[in-house]
């Protein structure tokens, strides 16, 4: 097998400039990268889609996506207003697609109400990035409280429906909080990584919990990163660890980098 190719998430450096994340993305020679509008560096909210596609392009970097149009199942004017903007700029700025996250917070239990909530607002969405050069990357989230927890929940409207500009982002914790089984290589359009040590094994898992990828993983990433590859997956591998202690740690490059040369050393 060939190395596999790894981005990085803006979630490591969620306070600092852009360009920090961009030479540090440099040095760990990362050509892919996604940026995020929910955290103290929002490019989104500071709007100037030109100089960012430009500080890329001279750097050599790809930005993959968009993290996220939040509640994108939840379907209403401020989410068409929100993801008209979102397409708006990774237009202008190149980049290639829209994180699609659902609700979160435990409000529509009902899987019936689930499913038409997530039907009806897939179509919405489909509708609106058919007039950019984008795609919808959908991202169950494992958590017992969301209220979209299976991808395949995802891919059975998506090819139902034959909506050819939407695909799925498989996360490997939310993949395991789930308990889901199946793989979508062919309609997997993005993979988030981030490992849970196995100090944690016996507690209720959360975002801060995901850090780096070692022999102490407990949710089974590099497993997953081989079946998806074995199954002609060729897209990125997006590190996306949540871990404040993580984030503050001031060896982050070499923690970072050692992590990845141990996910390659055990995927060849």
């Amino acid at each position: 097998m060939n190395s596999i190719s790894f981005a990085l998430n803006q979630i490591l450096f969620p306070d600092a400039p852009f360009e920090n994340f961009i030479s540090f993305s440099k040095k760990l020679n990362v050509k892919a990268i996604e940026i995020r509008n929910d955290i103290k560096t929002n490019l989104i909210e500071e709007n100037d889609p030109i100089k960012i596609k430009n500080i890329c392009e001279e750097n050599s970097i790809k930005i993959l996506s968009i993290n996220a149009l939040q509640k994108f199942n939840f379907w209403n004017k401020d989410r068409e207003k929100e993801l008209v903007s979102l397409c708006k700029y990774a237009d202008k700025a190149n980049i290639n697609a829209i994180v699609l996250v659902p609700l979160n917070v435990g409000s529509i239990n009902s899987p019936k109400e689930q499913i038409q909530l997530l039907e009806q607002s897939l179509i919405n969405i489909f509708k609106i990035i058919n007039d950019f050069n984008v795609f919808g990357l959908v991202e169950p989230l494992g958590f017992s409280h969301s209220s979209l927890r299976f991808k395949s929940s995802a891919v059975n409207i998506i090819n139902g429906l034959q909506l050819n500009k939407l695909k799925i982002v498989h996360d490997t914790f939310h993949h395991a909080l789930a308990g889901e089984n199946k793989f979508f290589p062919s309609l997997t359009g993005l993979v988030h990584i981030s490992g849970v040590s196995n100090m944690y094994k016996n507690i209720e898992l959360n975002d801060d919990h995901r850090s780096i990828i070692d022999n102490n993983d407990i949710i089974e990433n590099i497993n997953q990163i081989k079946k998806l590859c074995n199954s002609n997956y060729q897209g990125f591998f997006s590190f996306e660890p949540f871990s404040n202690t993580l984030i503050k740690e001031k060896n982050i490059f070499q923690i970072v980098h050692n992590s990845f040369n141990y996910i390659d050393s055990n995927f060849k």
